[in-house]
This record gives structure tokens, sequence and C-alpha cells, in this order.
């Protein structure tokens, strides 16, 4: 990939940033589909946040993605949202025309793509279970609700902010029925009626099983288990326990590489080359 003056930018907002594949995955995307585009890794401290958005009017970059921690205090900062951002509250496709941002949200449909490409699931029978309330969290819930769970818990550390995200899938999907809780005995007793668990919280990046936000010995073949964080490796302590138990895991790559490919198709208007994706994104 020659980088030259015609050259136009696309970058990753994060803090940290550093370990994220998306360069890797988009730049290979870009040149398989012949784009003169550069897709760069920006870390952004959560204090210089509004003044990084302004950059990307600034500098003309094409859009960026968003990632923790940002996705949720990002939508503030924009000029318009369409309605997966407005929905989820919560941005991580951000798309500059002519210095208009304009957030979207690709998080909750590449997970949906990415699970059904995992497991056969009937979401109407599905009680879902989601460990943690921040911006990966709203996505994946609203799209959830959106096929049909019946029945969603939410369970976090900060209990009001799973009360707001509670409110937030109730004004959208009345039907469904909410639930939220911190980690605790009642916590656990939600994970084992569940179908579907996900783990939408940073734990789990590092560490051993102690980082895994919830008791893996109440998992069971009948769990279809999501873990939204990725490594290099592909493994986590999500991973390695879920597949002891015989429950059906799907990795953070898997939704990494969906959510990504539409992203792709939001800033170009081209089909993504999702295999290419792929490939770059082994290990």
């Amino acid at each position: 990939m020659e980088i030259n003056g015609e050259t136009r930018l696309i970058g990753i907002l994060g803090d940290p940033v550093s370990h994220s594949l998306s360069p890797r995955m988009q730049n290979a995307a870009f040149d398989a589909m012949g784009l003169n585009i550069t897709y760069v890794p920006l870390p952004v401290a959560p204090a210089q946040l509004e003044a990084a958005v302004a950059g990307l009017r600034a500098m003309r970059f094409i859009g960026a993605n968003v990632t923790i921690p940002h996705k949720v205090p990002v939508s503030g900062l924009l000029d318009r949202l369409d309605v997966s951002a407005r929905r989820a509250a919560a941005v991580n496709t951000i798309v500059n025309d002519d210095g208009v941002l304009t957030g979207h949200n690709t998080d909750g449909a590449g997970f949906i793509r990415a699970l059904t490409e995992t497991a056969v699931v009937d979401f109407r029978q599905a009680a879902t279970v989601i460990f943690g309330a921040g911006g990966a969290a709203r996505s994946v819930a609203m799209a959830l609700a959106g096929a049909g769970v019946p029945e969603i818990a939410l369970v976090n550390r900060t209990l009001a902010k799973a009360d707001e995200l509670k409110a937030l899938i109730e004004a959208e999907f009345p039907a469904v029925t909410v639930v939220a809780s911190v980690p605790d005995a009642a916590a656990a007793r939600l994970l084992s009626a569940s179908k579907i668990v996900i783990n939408a919280t940073s734990l789990g990046m590092v560490g051993d099983l102690k980082s895994v936000p919830f008791d893996v010995d109440k998992l069971s073949e009948g769990h279809v288990v999501c873990d939204l964080v990725y490594t290099r490796s592909t493994a986590t302590p999500l991973s390695v326990a879920a597949k002891k138990k015989g429950a059906t895991f799907m990795g953070g790559l898997q939704m990494l590489l969906m959510q990504g490919a539409a992203s792709t198709q939001i800033w170009t208007g081209k089909e993504p080359p999702i295999d290419v994706m792929r490939k770059a994104l082994e290990p």
C-alpha cells in the first residue's frame, strides 16, 4: 500500500488502542478493494475526546471507529446519529460528510451476524444475560431485543448503569422483560436460567479465570457463550472455561470481523472483502 498526497484517512479512537486488530483488518480490506485509504490507530484520552473529534473534521478524515471508553460519550459530540446509534445511545462508527459527523453503530448488527454463523439460535426462546453495561453491551442488548429475545438480564458492578440500559431497552422494546442486577447470588441464578451468556466487559483481555465476570461453573452444554473481548492468540480465560463445560463459544474476533465489515460498507459504499478481512485477523 503506497501512501501519497491523495491518501485519505480513517482512524480508530480509543484508550488504549495499541492492542486493536482493526488497522490490520481494515487496511487489508482497502488494499484488496483498490482504495487509496489508510486506517490508523488514534490513542485518545477521555479528556481529549472532544478535541479528537474536532480533528476528524479539520483533517478531513473519511471517518473513524470508536472503541473503549468512548462509545457512549462520543455520541454527544456528533452532528447526527442514525437509528442504530440513537437506540443504543452509543457510537462505534463515525462518517465525515464534508464536516458533518454522523454516528452509526455496527456492533449490534455485527454481533447478530457473528452469532448466527456460530450457532443455531431461536431468539424467541433465548433468554440472555449480559455482563457489562457500556457501549458494546448497549448495542448488543438492543440488537438482541430487536431480534426477538424475550428476556434480558443486565449484570454490572454499578447498578445505576445497568438501570440506565434497562430503561433504554424498555423504551424501545416494551415487550422485552429486562432485569438489572449487580454480580451477586441472584446474578448467578440469572446465568443458570439463560441460553445466551455475553461478556461485554473488558475483563478477560489478560489474566486468569479470576478476570472472568461470573462463576464459570454455572455454564453448561446448553449455553451459547459470547466473549466480546479478543486477544491476538484468540484464547481468553472465558473461551477456555466455556469449552471445558461443553458450551458453544463465540469469540470477540468474530464480532470484530462482522462489525468491521459493516463499517467498511458504510464508509465506502462497497461490499467489503470479508474473506480477506478474516484472513488478516488470523494469528
